[in-house]
């Protein structure tokens, strides 16, 4: 969805493109750090399927409603808090304009982003992944013909440019959790639509997992987010040059985003059949098959570089000093992949603490003291900043994969997290 904003504001100017980029940035981290801390319902999903339990499976759903509810007011007040912190520092002009207007309209498609997230995490610990994957295709679809109308004025509709990009942006989100719910009727038929009585142990279960992958994601995405507040200052052609990198670089995150959720899926499934060994092995073929994913993105970065930009921006400032940065998205690729999907395995096993070390010290004290080093002292700007990022990136990798090696060679001896006892969960 992003990338499909960022692709039409960029048709607009390249004001107008940064301050989106900006927007997107501060909204999406805050939003990615509170859905970290539904993270946990991959492993109690799986863990419950797994072990074949519908009761437990059944009861998790259910309560993790209440647990989307609650992550929704809370970063419904943090997104809320940052947006004016950011306007009231700014300094005036068509970057902040642009990213005022676009943040007081997105905000309210919260609601609809944790939800598809909590049936989507659901029906992918039930392998069903297809549903979902042909729903976001479908609303990106529907996105970018929703952003060229409204955003752009085509086809005889109003040109509201990024008030209509965002307005867009926010339909088709809820049209994929109207999809979503559908389906889901569809599959389960619910006898009724009762809201189940707020359970505080399975809520503790859940945010006991849940926050420390809410710490990790913090770590990571905010790491990301700083460096884009910080590229903002050098000027509107290097911010907008940052952000369509930095969206295109997001994009290809997702091939191995996917992998670490079935990552997370298949080894706490078998983590939850009690079948150690097959749980390594999903693993490791989850790890292996996101490197070569990403390998092959980092060869259409260095070789067709100037034409995938072309697609974000028509400032040829701004695709001159993209084709730099794509240089070195291009480098951190395997490394990227590598991290998120070994976040995934561990998590699987229900290990969330791990990543978060291993993305403090990757990110901070070597990416992005590296990368304020190299654009400042050493005068080299935005690509000084994403040196360091690549630099944090190869840290945290090398990192997790050493974790998840040690925790391998003894799986024989971890238990299933998820509690089988729960009142009204007994198998």
């Amino acid at each position: 969805m992003g990338m499909v904003d960022t692709m039409v504001a960029g048709a607009i100017s390249t004001t107008t493109l940064a301050g989106l980029g900006l927007a997107v940035n501060c909204f999406w981290t805050l939003s990615a750090v509170c859905q970290g801390s539904l993270l946990a319902l991959d492993t109690y999903f799986a863990q419950a399927a797994g072990a074949q339990d519908a009761a437990a499976l059944d009861r998790y759903l259910k309560q993790s409603f209440w647990s989307c509810g609650i992550v929704t007011a809370f970063s419904g007040v943090l997104i809320a808090m940052a947006s004016g912190l950011y306007l009231l520092l700014a300094n005036p002009g068509g970057m902040r304009e642009a990213f005022a207007v676009y943040m007081a309209n997105i905000f309210w498609c919260l609601p609809s982003l944790f939800a598809f997230f909590v049936l989507q995490r659901y029906w992918q610990a039930r392998h069903r992944a297809v549903a979902f994957s042909v729903i976001l295709v479908a609303a990106n679809v529907l996105n970018l013909g929703g952003c060229i109308a409204l955003g752009l004025g085509k086809w005889g509709f109003p040109q509201l440019g990024i008030r209509g990009i965002a307005w867009s942006t926010i339909v088709c989100r809820y049209a994929m959790v109207v999809a979503a719910v559908v389906f889901t009727w569809w599959q389960l038929k619910p006898q009724g639509l009762k809201l189940p009585v707020l359970d505080r142990r399975v809520q503790r279960q859940i945010f006991r997992l849940g926050l420390p992958a809410a710490g990790h994601t913090a770590l990571e995405v905010g790491a990301f987010t700083i460096a884009s507040f910080v590229v903002a200052t050098l000027g509107s052609v290097a911010m907008a040059a940052h952000h369509v990198c930095l969206m295109m670089a997001a994009f290809t995150f997702m091939f191995p985003l996917g992998f670490s959720s079935a990552a997370a899926v298949r080894v706490g499934t078998f983590v939850g059949a009690g079948n150690a060994a097959r749980a390594r092995l999903a693993g490791w073929l989850a790890i292996g098959v996101s490197v070569g994913c990403m390998s092959g993105f980092a060869v259409g970065y260095l070789f067709f570089s100037r034409w995938l930009l072309s697609f974000f921006a028509a400032d040829h400032q701004v695709v001159e000093l993209g084709v730099k940065i794509l240089v070195l998205v291009a480098l951190f690729q395997v490394a990227d992949g590598t991290q998120v999907c070994t976040t995934g395995a561990l998590r699987g096993l229900g290990d969330t603490r791990t990543p978060i070390i291993a993305n403090l010290i990757g990110h901070y004290p070597i990416g992005l003291l590296t990368g304020l080093i190299l654009c400042f002292s050493f005068r080299l700007g935005v690509l000084g900043i994403w040196v360091g990022l690549a630099c944090g990136l190869i840290a945290v990798a090398a990192l997790l994969i050493r974790s998840w090696t040690g925790a391998t060679r003894n799986l024989e001896r971890i238990r299933p997290v998820t509690d089988f006892t729960v009142p009204g969960v007994n198998r």
